[in-house]
């Protein structure tokens, strides 16, 4: 079998100097697009040739020869046997066999759609001219702890190439290397094998910082070998901590060689120089580094010194390696030139004579704007530099770092959508060499499977889809953008590509239908800071609490008020885009029908909430007010698209009597106090007055018992529901990664993908229309459902694959049966006259009402257990 020519340039390195190294892309491209046909017994000889390396190379010998060429059979025999070597590891246990059977799986879903998704190589701006490289930082360092064999295998497993394994490089006392973060070992490492409490932690100077801890230069390369990785980043899951140890340069590499072929890379970074060139001992750096350039070539070594870069560089031109100078903050001091990174930035010329690239934070290419200095806001980017186009002119790739699903503060720019950020990274006016990512995936994503990046729904609808997709409904307009239930909000979603745009219908206490996210108006309004009608209203009732309601105040105070941007995850410190408070005032549901109307093709959804309780404890009727308001816009005789949903049976019953022809919408709270199960019968109840069913998610996939955000065993309600001719809708769907379960690496297009592919629901209900409209209609990697077609480079792995829970995952227990009979009401009975609010609970004077409050502080507890044999 003939080899490829990336093989052979890698073998006999034929380029001259740093042309020949910079074909790296070009060569990886030519070698797979047009793919051998391949007899299955030589898949199965290279799957079997990589099982002593396990876990990564069955991937590189199989998935990467694209399993449309070879037939699966094969293909499995060389991967089981590297799962069978991974089994026999001495640091196995019970969890991590389970956690590797996951990536058995998810090896094969990643692989399986191969032969039908699309590669983005057209007009890369990129020095190479190939696709950006995905550099995976330690990994999925994102999920696991960085730099082990799992954060590696996975990252291989779940990214499409071309990708590099970066470790960040250490050396222990005897001068041997280790791939670590940061410099106390602490941090990334359980020392307890190896440090006892009357161990002395070591002071050091480094980059002109005294700073004390455990440092690699103080243990042997066998000390450190007793040692766990944990993960470093403690917002982040531990449950895979203490089950691998920390991988070595060495190891690393020979892994990646062993796939370059495939387009596997390595790259080694040296973040602290000075340091170990002086420990363990003089030189240690240099002799290390240049013995390891000798033996192992890898394909890139970046440092954030230029010392060692011109150091190396003789070496470095014979092993073919790219040096790339890694930027700090721009005012921060390069030790080696004692020269600040702000003032070497300016002459890249310069740098183009010791190095290949640069390796620069992305606020060097997008600078922060900042409007408050409370951290627990975002902040926004200013338009582009032009460093990548500059660096391109003189010679130099440019790869950016501090890509990370799960990073807060963030640019509210990207609306808290990672694959949006990549893409502006990769866009039409410039494109950068590679990102450096602790979600390789979400980075794959972006490159492989939005290769003209996000487009608005004027360009797409107006090719035919395929296939039907999913319904797009706006969860209060765009919401997650503006504040809910504004104009702006509603024009954003329309823009963004839903197909019904929403109001959640609050009532006045004189019985005006208003659109409001929640009944409590301190969430979405600055009524807390209108304190003569705080005051005056402010009331606590056992249903809500304590606030200010919507039923206790007269339209004309409600008019006062401006609307705000309501944060569902600010417990987590996690905040929208505060810069358009107090700028769109609250509209009345006529309001809304009439801006609705006024969008051909753009359908409505109402949502009435806490009907019941109204009518039976306020003496208002939000249904016939909702339903003069329908016959009002003219929306009752079933000429346009209109949903009317609520939590309320009778109120939907009511609106069945009412106006038959609309089509009637049982949302289904979820409630964890009081736990229910959603059985068949309870869906034929719901049949008699809706035909659609609004889930809440935690309906669908659920989290597991323990509290872990993992998530639990897979549900079938959405099967049972559709086998009764219902239609399911899923809420609510937002960017944010706290609001979906860890199994899908904080990134929102592997949940949607799962939703829609394993579970195939039919509508979302979205805080931010415009990722969902991108992943069904702009989405190279979804073309067999519906997604863009017009690009066809089909040898390209898909890196969106399903998302399936543990194996062990604990399902909940069993609960009871949801109950969906409110008590009697009649919604057509006159009001009562002179029926006022229920008296509040309680009664405070201006002096000692409480305000609204922030929650300070919320404790994530991970606890996720695991038999053990």
């Amino acid at each position: 079998m003939a080899e490829s020519p990336a093989l052979v340039h890698r073998k006999g390195r034929a380029g001259a100097g740093w042309a020949g190294s910079q074909r790296r892309h070009e060569d990886h491209l030519t070698s797979r697009e047009s793919p051998t046909v391949r007899d299955p017994r030589e898949c199965d000889t290279s799957s079997r040739a990589y099982s002593d390396g396990a876990l990564i190379f069955a991937h590189a010998a199989c998935a990467s020869l694209a399993v449309c060429d070879c037939q699966l059979s094969s293909c499995v025999v060389g991967f089981s046997a590297a799962f069978d070597d991974i089994r026999q590891h001495s640091m196995m246990r019970m969890k991590m066999e389970m956690v590797v059977v996951v990536a058995v799986v998810l090896h094969f879903l990643v692989v399986l759609p191969a032969c039908v998704a699309f590669n983005a190589t057209l007009g890369w701006q990129t020095i190479s001219k190939g696709p950006p490289l995905v550099i995976a930082n330690g990994g999925t360092s994102g999920l696991f702890p960085d730099q082990t064999f799992l954060a590696n295998a996975d990252a291989v497993n779940s990214t499409s190439f071309p990708m590099a394994l970066l470790c960040d490089l250490q050396l222990t006392k005897d001068n041997f290397g280790i791939c670590r973060t940061g410099w106390n070992l602490s941090d990334s490492t359980d020392l307890k094998n190896i440090v006892s409490n009357a161990t002395v932690m070591s002071t050091y100077a480094m980059r002109r910082e005294s700073r004390t801890g455990y440092f690699s230069v103080d243990f042997t390369s066998i000390e450190l070998n007793k040692t766990t990785a944990i993960q470093s980043n403690p917002s982040r899951t531990p449950v895979f901590d203490e089950n691998f140890t920390p991988e070595t340069p060495e190891s690393t590499a020979l892994n990646s060689a062993n796939g370059a072929q495939y387009g596997l890379f390595f790259w080694l970074n040296v973040e602290y120089p000075t340091f170990y060139q002086q420990h363990p001992g003089k030189n240690s750096l240099a002799s290390y580094l240049t013995t390891f350039l000798k033996e192992y070539e890898p394909e890139y070594l970046s440092a954030t010194e230029i010392g060692i870069l011109k150091l190396l560089k003789p070496t470095a031109l014979k092993s073919e390696t790219n040096l790339v100078l890694k930027f700090l903050d721009a005012g921060l001091v390069e030790e080696s030139t004692n020269t600040t990174y702000g003032e070497i930035i300016k002459d890249l010329p310069s740098i183009a004579t010791y190095a290949q690239g640069i390796l620069v934070p992305k606020e060097f290419v997008y600078p922060i704007i900042t409007f408050t200095n409370d951290t627990s806001y975002g902040y926004y980017s200013a338009p582009a530099t032009t460093l990548v186009q500059d660096a391109h002119k003189a010679g130099l790739e440019v790869f950016v770092y501090g890509f990370a699903n799960d990073f807060f503060p963030s640019s509210y720019n990207y609306s808290f959508d990672p694959i949006l950020e990549v893409l502006s990274y990769v866009g039409d006016t410039f494109t950068v060499d590679g990102v450096l990512t602790d979600f390789p995936t979400t980075a794959a994503e972006a490159i492989n499977c939005y290769p003209r990046g996000y487009k608005s729904p004027s360009t797409l609808r107006a090719s035919t889809i395929p296939v039907q997709n999913p319904i797009i409904l706006s969860h209060n307009g765009a919401s997650g953008d503006f504040p809910g239930n504004t104009l702006p909000a509603y024009v954003a979603a329309i823009n963004d590509g839903a197909d019904y745009i929403d109001c959640t219908v609050q009532i006045t206490k004189d019985g005006v239908p208003v659109c409001r996210e929640d009944v409590n108006l301190i969430k979405s309004t600055n009524i807390d800071s209108v304190s003569v009608l705080y005051e005056q209203y402010y009331a606590s009732y056992p249903e809500f609490g304590s606030g200010v309601f919507t039923f206790d105040l007269p339209l004309k105070d409600i008019r006062t008020l401006k609307a705000k941007m309501y944060s569902p995850w600010s417990e987590y410190f996690v905040r929208r885009d505060p810069s358009n408070d107090g700028k769109e005032g609250v509209l009345t549901l006529d309001e809304f029908l009439v801006f609705a109307k006024k969008n051909s093709g753009v359908g409505v959804y109402v949502n009435l909430q806490n009907a019941h309780y109204l009518r039976t404890q306020k003496n208002l009727d939000m249904v016939d007010a909702v339903v003069a308001s329908l016959t009002k816009a003219n929306l009752t005789n079933g000429s346009h698209k209109v949903f009317v949903a609520s939590e309320d049976s009778s109120a939907l019953a009511a609106i069945q009597s009412s106006i038959p022809v609309v089509k009637r919408v049982y949302v289904v709270q979820y409630d964890e106090k009081s736990p229910v199960s959603i059985t068949t019968s309870v869906l034929t109840e719901i049949k008699k007055f809706a035909d659609t069913i609004a889930l809440d998610g935690r309906f669908v996939d659920p989290l597991d018992i323990f509290g872990s955000s993992f998530l639990s065993s897979t549900t079938s309600v959405v099967r049972s529901a559709q086998s009764l001719n219902m239609t399911v809708f899923y809420y609510f769907l937002s960017n944010e990664f706290n609001s979906r379960a860890i199994d899908y690496r904080s990134d929102p297009i592997l949940h949607i993908n799962s939703l829609v592919g394993e579970y195939n629901v039919n509508g979302f209900i979205t805080d931010h229309p415009a990722t969902l409209y991108n992943f069904l209609y702009n989405n190279y990697c979804w073309q067999p459902l519906g997604g863009a077609t017009d690009v066809n480079l089909s040898t390209q792995l898909s890196p969106i694959f399903p998302v399936a829970p543990l194996p062990g995952a604990l399902s909940l227990p069993p609960s009871p049966a949801l109950s969906v009979a409110e008590s009697p009401v009649s919604y057509s009975a006159p009001l009562q006259n002179g029926t006022g609010p229920l008296t509040p609970s309680s009664n405070f004077n201006s002096a000692t009402k409480p305000r609204a409050r922030l929650i300070s502080s919320v404790a994530l507890i991970f606890c996720l257990i695991f038999s053990l044999y």
